[in-house]
């Protein structure tokens, strides 16, 4: 039996039937299937042309038909139609997404059904990408407009907190002074927008962004690691979906997750937050343990941390100013011989102007906490002042469960403890939205 032109996959014995008869006359060859749990035995034994598949099904469904057609190499050339009355947009993007090469809206033009195959088999059918939503043409920003949507100064730089909580098990009914939303930290320059974490933080950033019209030459976004309450946000970043902006995201592969496919999952996929594709233009870096120069006068450097899965702690160094950002991360307190991770970031945060550090637990919390990831308070702030010999300690990633009340004290005993050690060490803890201005060099 010669292969046949087309292979329809339909439950609906009169859609399919209906789409049989009609290509037929046309004059294709054609095989209906009705059991979708036969479609792919027989799509292999077949080898047709083409495939139009229904998306609801029992058994199995079109997505998943046409993804597993798509991710063989021996299929993926078979072009396929998805036919749905599931005519949503994400749908449409959905089919896109796995590889379909056209979405069908039922009930289709029974007029116009055979000509529109037959345009999909000669290569002629336009892209399946929906059409845009009408909507007025993006402002334009010039590079001088945007040197004057900052309020900064050349050679000053200020750090806003977003987000420094951690996730808790259950949202929390109360209020607090401190905020709720989890890690987001910038660093803005007058043309540039640095990002650490895309925790829930990163939503209302990208608001201020929107509302105060400040356009940056690039805004970078370097990830430290893939745990939900660091990459939450990021399909809701305002300027990923505006057209005017350039986006780096940075990071670190995870064996089980890597950087592409977290953006894939964050910004593409049906199940994130966000609704509508990205606009910006997006870069992706996947980085190691290095340094980089992201341009003349800006460094980055990365190592990775003592915390579960592959997790980044970065530093920034620019317009003389050396900002240290490391959530999760786990100081020892007692290295040994076997254990040099303090030591190393010790060397890797030493004299820098701003050490943003994990300080999830108090010290009478971390005894029951060890090992597990994350630092207790008397720890970070005798690390910051003997190895680490920083400026300024801000303690980040508290615990969720935590009250004001309780944050109010570690705040007093981080004081405290500086005070009675003789540290020249300021502490902070941070509410959201607590902006750091620091006064560096004029660029050259």
């Amino acid at each position: 039996m010669a292969s046949p032109d087309i292979l329809i996959i339909d439950d609906d014995p009169m859609v399919g039937e209906l789409s049989r008869d009609l290509l037929t006359d046309a004059g294709y060859s054609v095989t209906l299937v009705q059991d979708s749990l036969e479609a792919i035995p027989t799509i292999k034994a077949q080898m047709p042309r083409l495939i139009v598949t229904d998306i609801m099904m029992p058994g199995m469904n079109g997505m998943d038909i046409c993804k597993l057609v798509k991710s063989d190499p021996a299929l993926k050339h078979i072009k396929i139609i998805i036919v749905s009355g599931k005519s949503y947009k994400i749908e449409k993007q959905r089919a896109l997404q796995f590889g379909a090469d056209f979405f069908l809206q039922k009930p289709y033009n029974v007029e116009t059904f055979s000509s529109t195959v037959k345009s999909i088999l000669s290569g002629d059918a336009a892209a399946l990408e929906p059409a845009p939503a009408e909507c007025p043409a993006p402002e334009v920003i010039h590079e001088e407009e945007a040197a004057q949507a900052s309020d900064l100064y050349a050679g000053q730089l200020r750090v806003t907190i977003w987000g420094a909580r951690g996730l808790p098990a259950v949202i929390p009914n109360s209020a607090s002074r401190y905020g709720r939303q989890t890690s987001c930290v910038s660093v803005e320059t007058k043309e540039h927008l640095f990002i650490f974490d895309a925790g829930t933080g990163i939503v209302e950033l990208g608001r201020e962004i929107a509302a105060k019209k400040r356009y940056y030459k690039d805004i970078w976004i370097c990830l430290t690691h893939f745990h939900l309450d660091h990459i939450l946000g990021l399909g809701m970043f305002a300027p990923l979906h505006d057209p005017n902006f350039s986006v780096h995201l940075i990071g670190a592969n995870d064996p089980e997750r890597s950087l592409k496919e977290v953006a894939q999952s964050s910004l593409y996929s049906s199940f994130a937050l966000t609704k509508q594709p990205p606009k910006a233009k997006i870069d992706i870096y996947e980085i190691l343990e290095d340094n980089y120069e992201l341009f003349p006068g800006v460094k980055l450097s990365s190592m990775y941390a003592n915390h579960p899965t592959s997790t980044m702690i970065y530093s920034l160094e620019t317009l003389g100013k050396k900002i240290v950002y490391a959530p999760d991360s786990e100081i020892w307190g007692d290295a040994t011989a076997f254990q040099d991770y303090d030591e190393r970031l010790g060397i890797f945060a030493r004299g820098s102007d701003l050490f943003i550090h994990g300080t999830m637990y108090t010290d009478c919390d971390y005894e029951a906490h060890k090992h597990e990831g994350h630092s207790g308070l008397s720890t970070v702030v005798d690390f910051a002042a003997e190895k680490g010999q920083v400026k300024e300690l801000v303690l980040f990633h508290t615990s969720a469960d935590y009250s004001d009340e309780d944050l109010d004290k570690m705040l007093a005993d981080a004081k405290a403890r500086a005070l009675a050690k003789g540290f020249a060490l300021s502490c902070r803890l941070p509410a959201e939205r607590e902006a750091i201005l620091l006064e560096g060099t004029q660029p050259v």
